[in-house]
């Protein structure tokens, strides 16, 4: 029984209040045609986190109302009450000796402590990728070159570049407070001058946008919502205006064309791919590619390439009225709860 008030209670309403959101998020932004990609990612954060507010409460069902109807939907705000209420734990010693009650504890238990150790686990893997093979200035003396003409226009302190040897050629930024910039050889010997530039920049901004802080608290919320399909959604959604953001940055500050960066954005991905398909896939196999992720690989990187384009560098960022209202907004849509309650054989199914 106690893992059917799971179901109804928790998983349920956590999976229909993310949807709602995602939903209520992108309607906002396509109406509204918000373009500052800082204010979309807050608005993707918002089926991420909203349903943490509603699982803490414990809503009271008021049973006779339902003698006559078997649904109802309704607006409400959560009340405080019911969230503290919800925190105060009066079963006393009893519920030690309840076999449901010990199982949902250990459940729970088995499930942070898996998550605990698979964010160890990642955070150990990017670490030694940083440290695997650092550089200076006279080791590589191009790669700085670019770094010191580009941290200068965006303000940002210049990251430690470290080499991987390993089967990892996308590159990445490592490190909050002091960063690292981590690059593949094999692929730095696969571009020409201006698409290591662009790579370069692309990375710095990143550093810029702070996005690294941004992708961990993202990854540690999808991974508390591991059932939910729509976190998944919402994740990669705030890893897309990351990169889109970057871009911007780099058509804003590097002082290029936009179909120049474009371009030189398009044949690094290009070569990345070719780089990782040639090194980990047979050639005899690599006519067995599944076509629709291929094709859905395809549409992302359209999008991207059409963004870069239609880049406006006097436009990237709102002003701070909008953004005012924004937040607003955001907060409105944080709090309002779009609630059903279904009656099924007595038992009662709260979507919120």
């Amino acid at each position: 029984m106690i893992f059917l008030e799971i179901l109804t209670n928790y998983i349920l309403p956590i999976i229909y209040d993310s949807f709602v959101s995602l939903v209520l998020v992108l309607f906002f932004l396509f109406i509204f045609r918000i373009k500052d990609s800082n204010i979309r990612i807050l608005f993707f954060f918002l089926p991420l986190i909203k349903p943490f507010i509603i699982i803490s409460e414990k809503i009271d069902v008021n049973k006779p109302y339902f003698q006559s109807k078997s649904a109802i939907g309704a607006f409400r705000l959560p009340d405080p009450n019911n969230i503290i209420n919800i925190l105060k734990f009066d079963r006393g010693p009893s519920v030690l000796s309840d076999i449901n009650y010990l199982t949902l504890l250990l459940l729970i238990i088995s499930i942070v402590t898996i998550l605990i150790i698979r964010w160890i686990i990642l955070y150990l893997f990017y670490r030694n990728l940083a440290h695997e093979d650092k550089v200076g200035r006279k080791d590589v003396p191009e790669i700085y070159n670019i770094i010191d003409n580009y941290i200068k226009k965006i303000k940002v302190k210049a990251p430690d570049v470290s080499l991987t040897h390993r089967h990892y050629y996308s590159p990445f930024v490592v490190g909050i407070k002091k960063s690292t910039l981590v690059l593949s050889p094999n692929l730095l010997e696969k571009l020409n001058r201006d698409e290591k530039e662009t790579l370069i920049q692309h990375e710095l901004s990143h550093i810029k946008r702070n996005d690294n802080l941004i992708g961990w608290i993202a990854l540690i919320l999808r991974d508390f919502l591991f059932f939910n399909p729509f976190a998944y959604i919402t994740y990669y959604l705030i890893k897309t205006e990351q990169e889109k953001d970057s871009d911007k940055l780099v058509v804003r500050y590097s002082d290029k064309p936009k179909k120049e960066i474009a371009k030189n954005i398009l044949n690094t991905i290009l070569k990345i791919r070719s780089i990782t398909t040639s090194k980990l896939t047979p050639l005899p196999a690599q006519s067995f590619k599944f076509t629709p992720l291929s094709l859905f690989s395809q549409i992302r990187l359209k999008n991207r390439i059409n963004s870069i384009s239609k880049t406006n560098p006097d436009k990237i960022y709102s002003r701070i009225f909008p953004k005012i209202l924004m937040c607003i907004l955001f907060s409105a849509l944080l709090i309002i709860q779009l609630m059903f309650v279904i009656k099924i054989n007595n038992f009662y199914i709260l979507l919120r």
